[in-house]
């Protein structure tokens, strides 16, 4: 009787050249893709990644040129290692999960090397993170005014002999350092330990010891508190110094050291302006994302941002036209009965309107309609930002501002000029037993005097005497 063959049961075992056969040269694709993910990831690891991108413009697009056909050989490998349970040692297999690994790892590094330039939305796959982060990169800021585009502020954050100074020797409200060097707590340690031990040393042998870490803990706390902040303060505001600019379109900031960086005014949302009060760093994210150190007036230039960015002064200065016959000054209220308050008044044909000192806020506030939480500082930058906007306009912010900082507005003819000497700067103006004092400067000179003739109509006032009377003719 015969013997009936029996169907063998063994699984057979797929070998290295059996998988890359049935893989149709998907494998090949898997093994050449492993070298460029993992020099790139190197790349975007180092130091100087932004230099050494810029130095191979072909690497990422290469990379992503192979995207789909690399994505469907990973899906094919890992698919059919699953259904076949192929061994972790087979070849193909062991690639394609550590280059998957790889690609997460490169994915995660990528994006936050993006987030530090700009923006960017979530769940981006590797090849489309890689493709921004390469456009921004090679993408340069034209620090030169475009065709059409106005510049509307421009300010200087370089070297001020004072103010900086100050600031570093302050220290950080938010960085403690130790008053005693580690150092010496240690010394003190070891001294203690040497005297209280099984063999007490004499205070003969320890004294030099001590006296030692002492004076080298006196040396290094002078070192640390006094001329480590006077080094700091000279060296630190010229290394991260610069130039700020606010145009129609765009806010630009030139370093010291290093490329332009600009941002699109349209691009920052609500809360995309910060300021460090004490370091006076300006922080913005839009379009792209900046980081401007040591601004001088970093508060102010963060006023004008949130004004120029959206209504009602945003995109008023493409007109480049801006408010004549108003003047804005430093100024002085002396009203009966009260103690007199400083601030700016605001000199134009309609009268004159007088607001507080560090109401800056809530002048920006009232114009905006939206909170601020920038600190106190003047309205002046405020108010001279709002004369890019018409008459109308202008007016009707104006009295906002008035309203929201507790200020005071006097109209044309209820306000009276009382003329001063030749070589006075001063503005003095009376209204009801209250006395407004402004003080103006040569280059308001022929602003003022235009408001005053507007008040006058001709007769009514004086005119001013002394720098004003060689503009008449």
């Amino acid at each position: 009787m015969s013997q009936r063959l029996q169907p063998s049961t063994d699984v057979p075992v797929l070998t290295a050249s059996d998988a890359e056969r049935q893989l149709e040269g998907r494998a090949r694709l898997i093994t050449a893709a492993v070298r460029p993910h993992a020099e790139l990831e190197e790349l975007l690891s180092g130091r100087r990644w932004r230099r050494a991108l810029l130095k191979q413009p072909e690497r990422v697009p290469a990379l992503v040129a192979q995207a789909e056909a690399l994505k469907e050989a990973l899906e094919r490998v890992h698919r059919r290692a699953a259904s076949e349970a192929w061994e972790e040692s087979t070849p193909v297999w062991r690639e394609a999960r550590e280059l998957s690994q790889r690609r997460e790892r490169l994915t995660a590094l990528a994006r936050r090397r993006l987030e530090a330039l700009a923006e960017a939305p979530p769940n981006l796959p590797l090849e489309e993170v890689l493709t921004r982060l390469d456009a921004r990169v090679r993408q340069s800021a034209n620090w030169e005014l475009t065709p059409g585009e106005v510049l509307a502020f421009e300010t200087d954050a370089r070297w001020h002999p004072g103010r900086r100074l100050v600031r570093g020797l302050i220290p950080h409200p938010t960085r403690r350092h130790s008053v005693v060097p580690y150092f010496v707590l240690v010394g003190v340690g070891v001294l203690g330990a040497l005297l209280m031990g099984a063999h007490p040393l004499s205070l003969e042998d320890v004294a030099p010891a001590l006296f030692m870490s002492v004076t080298f803990g006196l040396m290094a706390a002078i070192l640390g508190s006094v001329l480590w902040p006077l080094l700091r303060s000279l060296v630190w505001p010229l290394l991260g110094s610069g130039q700020v600019r606010i145009t129609s379109e765009r806010l630009l900031w030139k370093p010291a050291f290093g490329a332009p960086q600009a941002v699109r005014l349209g691009t920052i949302p609500d809360g995309g302006i910060t300021v460090d009060d004490f370091s006076l760093d300006l922080r913005v994210k839009g379009d792209r994302q900046m980081h401007a150190r040591a601004v001088l007036d970093a508060m102010e230039v963060a006023a004008l941002l949130e004004l120029h960015r959206q209504p009602p002064l945003r995109g008023a200065a493409r007109r480049g036209v801006r408010l004549e016959r108003v003047a804005i000054l430093s100024a002085t209220l002396e009203e009966r009965g009260q103690e007199a308050r400083q601030g700016h008044c605001v000199l134009h044909p309609g009268g004159v309107s007088f607001i507080p000192e560090q109401q800056g806020p809530k002048a920006l506030q009232a114009i905006t309609g939206k909170s601020t939480s920038l600190e106190a500082f003047h309205a002046d930058g405020v108010l001279e930002a709002l004369r890019w906007l018409p008459r109308a306009e202008f007016d009707a912010c104006v009295a906002s501002v008035v309203k929201a900082t507790g200020g005071t507005f006097w109209d044309a003819r209820s306000a009276r000029h009382v003329p001063g000497t030749s070589a006075s700067k001063e503005v003095r103006i009376e209204s009801g037993g209250s006395v407004l004092k402004g003080q103006w400067a040569w280059a308001q000179a022929a602003a003022v005097e235009a408001v005053l003739r507007d008040w006058s109509s001709g007769a009514r006032f004086p005119r001013l005497r002394g720098p004003f009377r060689q503009r008449q003719k």
